[in-house]
């Protein structure tokens, strides 16, 4: 099969996932030093140790990542964050009023807090089901052309069992 560039007609073309690969380095250092110090106390010893770990990636493969799935557990984590802000408001709010506290906001804040949780939930399950699906497939059949660096879609065939 002869894929071949939309913009400059090359066939030097290269799976996005693969070249988004090439652009990630591991990396896993150790450093160890050893010195001697000499001061108003005397001389002193110093021993220290330290270790980095991580993923290098160019510039290249980070804009040719795959789309990512939207995490439930950020979710989750911004939704406390915001009730715990409501709450400390309200809190503040009330303690700072001399006549009785009203309870409407809290009622308020129970029914539709809920309610918006479960509403974005299910933006979340949809993104991740069907849209973050889509995208994924199209990423997967994208290649980047190594001479001018268009990125294009091939729907490459299937292989057929004879």
């Amino acid at each position: 099969m002869d894929l071949r560039c939309p913009k400059c007609n090359s066939t030097d073309l290269k799976k996005v996932s693969l070249a988004h690969q090439e652009g990630r380095f591991r990396v896993d250092t150790r450093t160890r030093l050893h010195g001697v110090i000499v001061g108003e106390g005397g001389p002193d010893v110093v021993v220290g140790r330290a270790t980095t770990r991580g993923i290098q990636q160019t510039e290249l493969s980070k804009h040719l990542s795959p789309p990512a799935k939207w995490s439930y557990k950020k979710l989750v984590l911004w939704f406390a964050i915001v009730s715990f802000i409501a709450l400390v408001v309200y809190v503040r709010s009330v303690m700072s009023g001399p006549a009785p506290a009203s309870s409407l906001p809290v009622t308020l804040y129970a029914i539709l807090a809920p309610a918006a949780f479960i509403s974005i939930v299910a933006v979340f399950w949809k993104h991740n089901h069907s849209t973050y699906q889509r995208q994924y497939a199209q990423w997967n059949q994208s290649f980047i052309c190594e001479r001018c660096g268009t990125v294009s879609q091939h729907d490459l065939p299937t292989a057929s069992r004879s």
